[in-house]
């Protein structure tokens, strides 16, 4: 069983735990612009190119150049569309910010996030309130891994200053979860508040 006196970091994941995403919006919009059907542009996402730009290995041009490409050819979609339509993704900050802010009383608190530098400097350090709070955060664009890579949670917790077994993970995605496990850190598959707010009581993690 852990204990409240064993853990010292909490780590959480961006995309579907602190903030809502909206892969429809986004599409829609890039429908709406090209007059591209929207099954069409849904089932064109450039899957390999996102995780090469993901890893900060493409330049944000070199990405709306990927994803105009693997649209129909002659389409219309200029850069500054692009763009738009990708803030569209992301959503509002879900009530797990309030759990968050609430652990921020007894453990630091840093992201871990598979995510792009477009959306992080654009969107998040701008305008979400969660990341004003965090004591630290490891994006995959910054440091070349993504989850479930072993390496990505390694150079977490080293940033962290902090030992795996010293520390939670918090994560919508099962894989990751997996991910995290493997390397000695405590995970929390994310559901929905009200399971994770009764799995952090489960775990002695004082959270109100």
């Amino acid at each position: 069983m852990v204990t409240d006196k064993q853990i010292k970091v909490i780590f959480f994941d961006i995309g579907g735990v602190l903030l809502k995403i909206h892969p429809e919006r986004m599409i829609g919009k890039i429908s709406s612009f090209t007059n591209i059907p929207y099954e069409v542009v849904e089932n064109a996402f450039p899957q390999n190119e996102h995780d090469i730009y993901e890893r900060g290995k493409m330049t944000d041009y070199d990405w709306y150049v990927s994803y105009k490409k693997a649209l129909p050819q002659e389409n219309s979609l200029s850069e500054d569309q692009f763009w738009k339509s990708w803030s569209l993704l992301l959503g509002n900050e879900t009530d797990v910010v309030d759990i968050l802010i609430n652990l921020k009383k007894n453990y630091k608190i840093w992201l871990l996030s598979n995510t792009n530098p477009m959306h992080i400097k654009s969107e998040i350090e701008s305008k979400c309130v969660f990341h004003k709070l965090v004591d630290g955060a490891i994006y995959s664009y910054d440091v070349g891994y993504r989850k479930p890579e072993k390496e990505i949670y390694y150079i977490a917790c080293d940033s962290a200053d902090v030992n795996p077994e010293n520390s939670i993970f918090i994560d919508d995605l099962e894989e990751n979860i997996i991910g995290a496990n493997k390397v000695g850190i405590k995970g929390i598959h994310y559901k929905s508040t009200i399971k994770l707010s009764k799995e952090l009581t489960r775990l002695n993690i004082k959270h109100d």
